[in-house]
């Protein structure tokens, strides 16, 4: 059976929905990521990432359905739209868009829904629909995960990134370890830019990266450094092997939160 809900006739989903079941609808951008990388890393690793986690849940869990929806590829790009091919929606825009699709989900029988998320400046817009989305569907199961440096695969995290915490920017070393990966034909590390972050605040706020928000800090403007490069630093030091394990555990994440969805916080799947 697909995963792929696209791929599916009316009556095939209507099967589905009698059953125990996760509808995933992946959201990512069409956003510039340095010289080295294509546009197109956030929505394919999104879709890359909810394939495989939905395969691992089917394959260990049959009794479980899971379908993935067509992928969101647009997204809030302001801060890189100085860069050609950088095609983006303004947040309302994009907020007004997954309110109308989750709410679809819902009104059309799906139990279960989550919306993975492999860009960053996308996450306000998603916790503010998903929230309007739940005030109009009371008991609604729906759930809002995040990718990326700052999300899911955090158990592979210590040590891998060789520059450390500066190495999980934006096209930096641990999403080009990624990209190189999953798909490694797009990547040309031999094209990439070295640029530089110049931070608004100091590190006790904002973290070495500038994007650590637990620290009082929920939002700051004004970092610095990539607008030539659209890169915050060195991605050179990207490897493969860095990225399939960075991978398996965002998969093995993503596959046991599916599972924890439909059967409850005391399942899990085999890791």
């Amino acid at each position: 059976m697909t995963i792929r809900l696209d791929e599916m006739s009316w009556p095939e989903i209507k099967e589905v929905l009698g059953k125990p079941h996760v509808v995933i609808l992946p959201t990512g951008t069409t956003e510039e990521h340095g010289a080295h990388l294509p546009v197109n890393v956030d929505a394919f690793q999104a879709t890359y990432f909810a394939e495989h986690s939905a395969q691992k849940v089917m394959e260990e869990h049959p009794d479980i359905y899971v379908l993935v929806a067509p992928t969101i590829s647009y997204g809030e790009v302001s801060k890189h739209k100085m860069f050609p091919g950088t095609i983006g929606v303004k947040a309302d825009t994009l907020i007004k868009m997954l309110i109308d699709i989750v709410g679809s989900f819902l009104d059309q029988g799906f139990k279960n829904v989550i919306v993975y998320n492999n860009h960053d400046e996308n996450i306000p817009p998603i916790q503010v629909a998903l929230t309007m989305v739940a005030d109009e569907h009371p008991g609604a199961n729906i759930f809002g995960i995040t990718g990326g440096p700052c999300g899911l695969g955090f158990d592979a995290r210590p040590g891998l990134s060789k520059a450390g915490a500066t190495g999980k920017g934006h096209a930096l070393e641990a999403e080009t370890s990624v990209a190189l990966a999953i798909e490694p034909q797009l990547v040309h590390l031999e094209k990439a830019m070295i640029g530089s972050r110049e931070l608004p605040l100091s590190e006790r706020y904002i973290g070495d990266s500038g994007g650590e928000r637990g620290k009082g800090v929920i939002y700051c403007s004004g970092t610095k450094g990539f607008e030539k490069s659209g890169t915050f630093g060195d991605p050179t030091m990207a490897s493969k092997e860095a990225g399939e394990k960075s991978v398996s555990t965002v998969i093995s994440d993503l596959a046991d939160i599916i599972v924890q969805v439909v059967k409850g916080k005391d399942a899990t799947t085999a890791r």
